[in-house]
């Protein structure tokens, strides 16, 4: 139960500071996003059932049938998929204009598919991050990281 309430209370730090610090945040967030799609990749090569496991019994139906049904079957597979996207939207982040906005917004589709994983997800820290990137997302400084 302490990581849960450990990962909200960070979630709820990220979120605040996204509002205050946007140009700080973009990197924090694209590391963030970058960092957790290598460890998954790392994860799914050392222990590929270890996504089954930790975030089946904890999500709701609908992504039951599907963690237990096709994903179980391959979830190198799946999970590579999503790591790529993970550093994939990260990167974007630090870009400008269009490549962030696809970013940002990607980012948020994500951290909105996986907050049904419940438990497994922190739940509801996907949905405080998805809203750090709502307000990444509309704020007014649209430059790159790099200052350009």
């Amino acid at each position: 139960m302490l990581p849960v309430i450990l990962s909200n209370l960070l979630a709820i730090i990220i979120m605040l500071a996204c509002f205050q610090f946007p140009r700080i945040m973009r990197v924090i967030m694209g590391l963030i996003f970058i960092v957790a799609g290598v460890i998954n990749l790392i994860n799914i090569y050392n222990n590929p059932t270890v996504y089954v496991e930790g975030f089946g019994p904890a999500a709701i139906d609908l992504y039951k049938e599907i963690i237990y049904g096709p994903f179980s079957k391959q979830p190198g597979l799946y999970v590579a998929l999503i790591s790529i996207g993970q550093v994939l939207v990260g990167a974007l982040l630090w870009l400008k204009k269009f490549w962030y906005y696809l970013g940002a917004f990607g980012g948020f589709v994500f951290f909105v598919a996986i907050t049904p994983l419940g438990a497994g997800s922190a739940f509801p820290a996907p949905v405080f991050l998805a809203f750090a990137l709502l307000a990444l997302l509309f704020r007014k400084r649209r430059k790159t990281v790099f200052g350009t």
